[in-house]
């Protein structure tokens, strides 16, 4: 049996600032399966999300793990990992594009760190519907970040979220 993320966390911020201009994040309960079980080590993961944006919202079906440059504290997708998915999509290995990334904080909670933040910044010069997915393995939640226009990188509230 797979150990599951089993819940979302809340944002902690007033809802009036998050609810204007975010898109819908359908997201695959065999992705967070996959991601659960990535995540369950001592340091840090990190990994891509993929699938497509289409009209009723975000749609996240697949997962790339990521590399081995891991550490209790930071994590590192490779370029040549980045290569070999970039590779895999133009040849049809890989279905969709790239939507986001996951990482994890083992033990040190659910939060978007200034590298953080400036990781995702980057993925947002490819398309502004990228989310980012923290995910606690010691506490078994996660929580999604997403641009939204005139707030910034914000933390999506529960009700954008569905699990397919």
């Amino acid at each position: 049996m797979v150990s599951r993320l089993i819940s979302a966390r809340e944002p902690n911020a007033d809802r009036s600032e998050t609810e204007n201009g975010l898109f819908k994040i359908n997201i695959s309960s065999t992705v967070l399966d996959s991601i659960a079980v990535d995540v369950r080590r001592p340091y840090e993961r990190i990994g891509l999300l993929m699938g497509d944006f289409l009209d009723d919202g975000l749609w996240i079906n697949d997962v790339v793990i990521g590399g081995n440059e891991d550490t209790e504290t930071s994590c590192v997708l490779s370029s040549q990992k980045l290569a070999k998915v970039a590779d895999d999509m133009i040849k049809g290995r890989l279905e969709g594009r790239i939507v986001g990334w996951y990482h994890s904080h083992p033990g040190y909670g659910i939060f978007m760190s200034e590298t953080d933040l400036n990781t995702h910044s980057k993925l947002l010069q490819f398309s502004p519907f990228v989310v980012a997915l923290v995910v606690d393995p010691e506490i078994n939640e996660f929580g999604i970040w997403a641009l939204e226009p005139d707030a910034g990188i914000v933390q999506v509230f529960g009700e954008h979220i569905r699990i397919i």
